[in-house]
């Protein structure tokens, strides 16, 4: 039986504006108050959200906790709380198009522009004297990382993992719901989700990259051909069973979960996943063909999974049901 051909339509503006529909988030680095007060006054007049941080952290925990557009660090940050500027920048997600702008009060001595710009740093601007400057890079960098942003959420595929992006896997969700209604066979798929991390615990962005990495590669090797993945977030992924039912897929979630938990407890990895799963056979012989709501079943049942412990599988029904 062919396949339906489900027809979306691209996105046909990549540009977003940093004006007042959508302001641009700013994270401001710095122990200096009168620097701070000055660089915070400025990108307020200017209609930017200002986050500011003042104790010692690596900026690839920081953007792991918000939505961040661009970074703005005091050279003098680093040393001041006893790191170096390469220690601050190390772990930042080497995915990240993020803008990260290194700013000093008065003059910057060569050697330590030099250093920052080798660690990552787009530029290095003198403040007060440059704050015109900031501002019209911020603007134009913020307006590109936006527009690298857009590009990437319209592609099909996950460059990282290889297997399919948000936007693909939820096609191909689509094309396999509505096929499954046509030919009467049973559907359904399995959320994996991270855990919380124990009370206290952080996870640092090459422990994130590398469960990621190893996670995508086990559902590659030991899921079938029919079977279809995407990854929706750096640990997060839906795969897609088609002709099985959820109790399937239920067995499916199982030995992926428990596979991560004999990881943990070789020291592969300190972090295990959750799975939620939902499938099209509902309730007293309900059949559920919405995508969106297969979906929003599957996210519920996996939210209930991590409130129930580590490494975790509650069905949204089950066959029996």
């Amino acid at each position: 039986m062919a396949m339906l051909k489900i027809e979306e339509a691209a996105p046909t503006e990549t540009h977003v504006s940093t004006g007042s529909d959508k302001l641009a988030t700013v994270l401001v680095l710095t122990r200096d108050r009168e620097l701070l007060r000055s660089v915070v006054g400025l990108l307020e007049d200017n209609r930017y959200r200002v986050y500011t941080f003042r104790r010692p952290r690596s900026l690839g925990s920081l953007l792991l906790d918000r939505s961040t557009e661009a970074v703005i660090v005091d050279l003098h940050f680093p040393a001041a709380t006893g790191l170096e500027i390469e220690e601050l920048t190390t772990d930042l997600p080497h995915d990240r198009a993020i803008p990260i702008v290194a700013v000093c009060s008065g003059e910057c001595p060569k050697g330590r522009r030099l250093k920052a710009l080798r660690s990552g740093v787009w530029d290095v601007l003198e403040m007060p004297s440059a704050s015109a400057e900031l501002m019209a890079k911020l603007e134009r960098w913020i307006d590109l990382k936006r527009g690298v942003d857009a590009m990437r959420s319209a592609v099909l595929l996950d460059v990282e993992s290889g297997h399919y992006s948000t936007l693909g896997i939820k096609r191909r969700l689509r094309e396999l719901v509505a096929l499954a209604r046509r030919t009467g066979e049973p559907f359904s798929c399995a959320l994996f989700g991270a855990d919380p991390v124990a009370q206290g615990g952080r996870l640092s962005p090459q422990e994130v990259e590398d469960a990621g990495r190893q996670f995508a590669l086990a559902l590659h090797h030991q899921t079938r051909s029919s079977d279809v993945i995407g990854r929706l977030e750096p640990l997060k992924f839906l795969v897609l069973v088609p002709q099985t039912p959820v109790d399937g897929a239920v067995t499916l979630a199982e030995r992926f979960t428990s596979w991560l938990v004999s990881r943990r407890v070789d020291g592969a990895t300190p972090i295990t996943l959750s799975a939620g799963v939902a499938g099209m056979n509902g309730p007293n012989g309900r059949v559920q063909a919405d995508p969106e709501l297969l979906l929003t079943a599957a996210q519920r049942a996996l939210n209930s999974a991590r409130a129930t412990g580590a490494a975790q599988v509650v069905s949204a029904w089950s066959d029996e049901d």
